[in-house]
């Protein structure tokens, strides 16, 4: 029996294909997903349970990602952000980087610089465990 603490993605995202893509690539990397429906309920999870990396898309309402890395500033959580955006969406890209996020990824998720990021999570959750 393994006493090692399981990785897990907190996911803000409504669209499926995207919420499918990455539950596939937790499921291949062993990960825990939760999906939220909105940044409040996503913060509300996080005073029970932080987790190792959030995805959050930056998209309706506009800017809720920007919103929710603003909420996580404020209240010293140092988890590590992954932005998903639109592929023509530049200064959202610059605004999310500026706020802290470890990554702006365009969607059409891309596959690969997802799973580098989640293997450092995993990296970070066997070094504390």
């Amino acid at each position: 029996m393994s006493l090692a603490k399981q990785a897990t993605v907190y996911l803000l995202e409504k669209d499926t294909g995207i919420t499918d893509t990455i539950r596939s690539l937790c499921d291949e990397k062993s990960m825990l997903l939760e999906c939220f429906e909105s940044g409040q309920e996503l913060l509300r999870a996080i005073k029970g349970l932080a987790p190792d990396c959030i995805v959050a898309a930056n998209n309706e309402p506009i800017g809720q990602a920007l919103t929710l890395m603003e909420a996580l500033d404020t209240h010293h959580h140092d988890i590590p952000v992954i932005i998903l955006g639109d592929h023509s969406d530049v200064s959202s890209a610059v605004a999310a980087i500026k706020a802290g996020a470890i990554d702006y990824i365009e969607k059409p998720v891309i596959y690969g610089r997802l799973a580098e990021h989640f293997n450092q999570a995993l990296a970070r959750t066997a070094l504390m465990s």
